[in-house]
């Protein structure tokens, strides 16, 4: 077994940076789904989540690291999902997702290089400018890609989650890929 060939290998530098990490905040359309919203005739919406992006954050969660999400889109089904997987930060109806990031980052008490943010999409590029570390799965838009510092393999709602979970526990040091990332 190896580093997969299918997940981001990340640069020395970008590494140290991600082992520094006290908190993981995500956009959920797009990152932790596909984006795709499905609508009954009776206006019942569905959203659907990978249970191994859910495990992958459970991970970083029992290894001590803060997870919550950030989303414009006020849901009750994404609060549900979140509040399920023990977020302490879920933020639904965010329309200033710059403001939320800074008052996250005061109520915790985290410093300089605590925080990573994972969007998708330009509403997203806010957030990223209150970020440490800002992550993109590989269904970006392109300007997100271009401001971000790592940029997964994986697309959002197909284990691009998990994929970072597994980058961000190695790059700690945890878990049985760290071997493979030095």
């Amino acid at each position: 077994m190896g580093w997969p060939s299918d997940w981001v290998r990340p640069s020395p530098e970008l590494i140290t940076r991600l082992s520094r990490l006290d908190m993981l905040l995500l956009d959920v359309d797009g990152v932790l789904t596909d984006g795709t919203v499905l609508r009954d005739a009776d206006g019942t919406e569905a959203r659907r989540f990978s249970v191994i992006d859910g495990h992958g954050l459970g991970m970083l969660r029992d290894d001590g690291m803060i997870v919550g999400v950030v989303s414009r889109e006020d849901s009750d089904i994404t609060r549900a999902r979140m509040e399920k997987l023990r977020m302490p930060e879920i933020h639904v109806g965010a329309m200033d997702k710059a403001v939320v990031v800074a008052d996250i980052r005061a109520r915790h008490g985290l410093g300089e290089g605590a925080i990573a943010f994972v969007g998708d999409d330009l509403p997203d590029l806010a957030a990223f400018q209150e970020a440490d570390v800002r992550i993109a799965p590989a269904n970006a838009h392109p300007a997100v890609k271009a401001a971000a510092d790592l940029v997964l393999c994986r697309r959002g709602g197909h284990e691009a989650v998990r994929e970072l979970a597994e980058v961000i526990r190695a790059a700690k040091g945890v878990g049985p890929m760290a071997d493979f990332l030095s």
